[in-house]
């Protein structure tokens, strides 16, 4: 979690209150996943052995645990998780607009009224965003979590196929999550930094439309509007660019890890491997695995999207240390 975002949960008392949702909802992934892997080498057990007759009772033993599972969670969404949405929500608004009543009119004059506008919507919901929103943190370390005791579980059943997944994932996760990334926070902020600016501008075309029509003054208002339209869309293309090589190279790693998967199980058969429903059993996991990195890489390109606004509304709670 980043520091700023760290600081403002504890400034509005939800500190404890985000951990308790993420312990609660951290194990789902991990279960589902050991849940599936275990049922299809089961059914391939069964298959092999002709134990056709033991098919019916394992279905409905691994449905129940898939039913109890699924109702956990969602126990866990209703009535905890949304709740503690909707909290984040209004406590981060309540405190933006007391920072904002707490100034006199020279602190206030500092930022526009546009830039107000923006950091007390669109910044809160970003940093809102951030913590709670799919494929963000939350997200980030349930995916972790999943990541971690896949690759346990591989080690113990064969720890040369956990290598060489290793091998393939590491060096493209680090191009797409770290090298391609590392600049699609300050395209996001610029294309913030520009709506705040085309606030300004809307707002006399909306109050004081009849003014600039007297005055001559549609033709330069429209300019500006057009300006940072065009702006916002440039900054927002260039981000938006660079998430897409970052998921392209997702892809190809995916891609390359189950064809080595493929090669690498067809030799091992009968040696490292036992036999095809192991192998499966193994497949899962590996899947998990690049399903679990995936999935942090998504979270953490939209964390760095996120984290503009979460910036944005640090530098109004937090002016001393903002500025440092």
């Amino acid at each position: 979690m980043d520091r700023k975002v760290s600081w403002i949960l504890k400034e509005l008392g939800l500190w404890k209150t985000l951990m308790v949702v993420m312990i609660l909802r951290l194990p789902f992934d991990s279960l589902n996943a050991i849940l599936g892997a275990n049922l299809l080498e089961r059914f391939l057990r069964l298959i092999q052995t002709k134990g056709r007759d033991e098919l019916p009772s394992a279905f409905w033993t691994f449905l129940l645990f898939t039913v109890l599972l699924f109702a956990y969670n969602a126990t866990v969404w209703s009535l905890i998780s949304v709740k503690a949405n909707l909290l984040l929500h209004r406590k981060l608004r309540e405190k933006i607009l007391q920072s904002m009543l707490d100034r006199n009119g020279q602190e206030m004059e500092q930022y526009s009224a546009g830039d107000w506008i923006t950091r007390i919507n669109a910044d809160a919901d970003r940093t809102a965003g951030y913590l709670m929103e799919p494929l963000n943190l939350m997200h980030a370390a349930i995916a972790t979590c999943n990541l971690i005791v896949s690759s346990v579980i591989l080690v113990m059943l064969n720890v040369t196929m956990l290598a060489f997944t290793l091998l393939v994932m590491v060096p493209f996760f680090i191009l797409s999550s770290i090298v391609i990334i590392r600049k699609v926070p300050y395209y996001k902020r610029n294309a913030q930094e520009a709506y705040a600016a085309y606030t300004n501008w809307m707002e006399p075309v909306a109050n004081a439309g009849e003014t600039i029509r007297i005055f001559d003054g549609e033709d330069i208002v429209l300019e500006k509007i057009e300006e940072t339209s065009l702006k916002i869309m440039a900054e927002n293309r260039k981000a938006h660019k660079l998430g897409a090589w970052s998921m392209f190279f997702n892809v190809l790693s995916g891609t390359f890890g189950y064809l080595l998967l493929l090669l690498m199980g067809n030799s091992m058969m009968g040696t490292g491997i036992r036999d095809f429903a192991q192998l499966m059993k193994i497949t899962q996991y590996r899947g998990q695995m690049m399903l679990g990195v995936m999935c942090v890489n998504n979270c953490i390109n939209r964390m760095k999207t996120n984290l503009t606004g979460a910036e944005r509304v640090y530098e109004v709670l937090a002016p001393g240390e903002g500025e440092q």
